[in-house]
């Protein structure tokens, strides 16, 4: 009898950036509604989804990125963890040990990227990995006191889930600022703020190859590249995080800088073209060779 597939096979991608080997490890995804862009009408946005045949609700997908510079283990982002992850699973799959793990990398603290960072028992998923994050992020999300709005319930579970997330790795959190360009070796941190305050892309540069990881930058390309102005309810400065968005597809556009971002469709990897008043995100070729 044959087997009924229910799932898809590992989600894993090796792309060699000179020395340097990136694995897109895939945390999975999910339908999510429109109403998070906050300013876009709700029709409007479905018809930009359709005309770009994406399904509405359109699909959040979330990848994390696993960095092998001579044998040295970085994970650039933990995912969601909360029983909807699986970014555990595909690191394995991608041939590498959770305990091999050296060091955890974060774009920033919203819980899609750093819940992954602690088991439901309250203990670490990475049990021999220092914690890496820029110093503003951090300060930010271990203080309620910054929240705009403690009745928002929704900034209220990003404030716990963040603080949550660090406790287990207390004495193993190493924060960097901006005078510290390469704050894990190999990886050089570029400023990105506005989704949140201290939200960070990375870039991997190797024997002239260079593979930008932009974070948050974009969560709905289809939407967002072809409207960058749109904003988020998730955003804590949205008006700069429109002005960091285009810096940062500008950046990639006028370089030619080969793109990977968290809410990409899988694997992310492609290149930026920029029109009049939008942008295209071509998806590099698929290999088989690394």
């Amino acid at each position: 009898m044959t087997n009924i597939i229910k799932s898809q096979a590992p989600s894993v991608y090796h792309q060699k950036i000179g020395d340097v080997i990136v694995s897109v490890v895939s945390d999975g995804g999910m339908q999510l509604p429109l109403w998070p862009y906050f300013e876009l009408d709700e029709e409007k946005g479905k018809e930009i989804l359709n005309a770009n045949f994406e399904m509405s609700p359109p699909y959040l997908n979330n990848n994390c990125f696993v960095i092998n510079v001579g044998g040295h283990l970085t994970l650039i982002d933990a995912g969601a963890g909360m029983g909807f992850g699986v970014v555990v699973q595909n690191i394995e799959a991608a041939g590498y040990a959770i305990e091999d793990i050296a060091t955890v990398l974060l774009t920033h603290l919203h819980p899609d990227h750093s819940n992954g960072l602690v088991q439901a028992d309250g203990t670490k998923t990475f049990p021999n990995a220092e914690i890496v994050v820029r110093d503003t992020e951090y300060e930010y999300w271990m203080d309620d006191r910054n929240m705009k709005d403690p009745s928002n319930e929704i900034e209220q579970v990003s404030f716990q889930m963040a603080q949550t997330a660090m406790a287990p790795y207390e004495g193993l959190i190493r924060t960097f600022g901006r005078d510290e360009k390469e704050p894990v070796s190999g990886i050089q941190a570029i400023e990105a703020p506005g989704h949140t305050p201290g939200h960070t892309a990375y870039l991997i540069e190797s024997n002239g190859e260079k593979l930008l990881i932009w974070g948050d930058i974009v969560h709905n390309a289809t939407i967002q590249l072809n409207r960058p102005d749109e904003k988020l309810v998730l955003d804590v400065n949205p008006e700069l995080a429109i002005v960091t968005r285009k810096r940062i597809l500008d950046w990639a556009a006028e370089e030619r800088l080969l793109v990977s971002g968290m809410h990409l469709s899988f694997p992310g990897l492609g290149h930026v073209l920029k029109e009049v008043n939008h942008y295209i995100h071509v998806p590099a070729f698929w290999s088989s060779q690394l």
